[in-house]
């Protein structure tokens, strides 16, 4: 079976039909002139040296040639053969809980920038690798598509607040699916999902989520934010000085603490790591050394099959064209003597 890589580019041999019919209109003009040139005794003693047929050969190999180059062009595929694909790299989503619970300071300065401050570090150890951004609360919203582009990812991590969703709790469910969606798509990589959140809260199919992602081949860390002993959660003014810790209804202040038995489960269950993130320093050293050694590992090859590339033979075939048509000599070395009506 036989396809073409640029098929596009047949519409030059429009060109070159155009060449042959110039061509034959100008020697059948050149013709016409010689005849008018001398009787044929005459003609035949003054173009004597030149070979006609050696000309037509020569336009003729240079056609020829110009037509191999352009299917050469085109790029011809023919027949299969078996290719070996090596999967590297890594696609990297982070899903960040954004809910107010995140603001708890228990860990210091609060649990959200201690988040956002351990992934800038793991966006700093990347090498090539995609990343991409989802935040969640009650609901999810990707708020970075997977890109290579480090800077705007760091940027796109520094503008993260507890105010982009409106909608309060901890969806883990809906941020996991999300997440998955954005990690399928290309199957070339591998596919890390890292898991931020206190875990609070949490409802849905977590469980049955976490163990489709993990017959995809997705690898599921979690980053359990925050401490067993909790702590409160502070509220803000609009030049971001705390103005009071939040209440209950019976005006008691509300302690948040970690929960960590669903991110451990869920860690767990995919091949993962779960790391608790509190006031240590170096908190994700271990996530870092995984995604390092992920990078520099092959997956499983796989072998398939493709078109194979025939442009190279076309392009020989036009190069012999053209090398022939140069050395082909047009002049006769041998001469005519004059057999006029003077002679000695």
């Amino acid at each position: 079976m036989v396809q073409f890589e640029h098929p596009i580019l047949f519409y030059l041999f429009i060109i070159i039909l155009g060449m042959i019919i110039m061509n034959y209109i100008i020697s059948k003009k050149d013709k016409m002139r010689f005849k008018k040139l001398a009787n044929n005794h005459n003609r035949n003693f003054l173009l004597n040296r030149i070979q006609f047929g050696k000309i037509k050969l020569r336009n003729g190999l240079f056609i020829l040639g110009t037509c191999f180059m352009i299917i050469s062009a085109v790029g011809p595929q023919i027949g299969t053969k078996l290719t070996e694909l090596k999967r590297e790299g890594v696609d990297l989503i982070i899903a960040l809980d954004v809910s107010t619970s995140m603001d708890a300071v228990d860990v210091k300065p609060s649990r959200l920038e201690k988040a956002k401050y351990e992934l800038s570090r793991l966006i700093n150890s990347l090498k090539g690798d995609r990343i991409g951004l989802v935040v969640f609360a009650g609901t999810a919203h990707l708020h970075l598509p997977l890109t290579t582009d480090y800077s705007a990812a760091r940027l796109f991590l520094q503008s993260i607040t507890t105010e982009l969703i409106s909608t309060q709790g901890t969806d883990l469910s809906s941020a996991l699916s999300l997440a998955i969606n954005q990690v399928i798509e290309d199957t070339d990589q591998f596919k890390v999902i890292v898991l931020v959140s206190d875990g609070e809260d949490h409802h849905g199919n977590i469980m049955d989520l976490t163990k489709e992602a993990t017959n995809m081949g997705v690898m599921i860390h979690t980053l359990g934010i925050g401490t067993s002993a909790g702590g409160p959660i502070p509220i803000l003014d609009d030049d971001g000085n705390r103005v009071e810790f939040k209440k209950d209804h019976d005006g008691n202040i509300v302690t948040t603490k970690l929960n960590d038995v669903v991110l451990n489960e869920i860690a767990y269950t995919s091949g993962g790591k779960y790391i608790r993130v509190e006031n240590q320093a170096n908190a994700i050293i271990p996530l870092l050394e995984e995604i390092d050694e992920m990078e520099k590992r092959e997956i499983k090859a796989h072998i398939f099959s493709q078109y194979e590339n025939r442009y190279r033979y076309f392009l020989g075939l036009a190069l012999l064209c053209f090398l022939v048509e140069f050395f082909i000599p047009t002049r006769s070395s041998k001469e005519l003597a004059w057999e006029g009506r003077f002679h000695q």
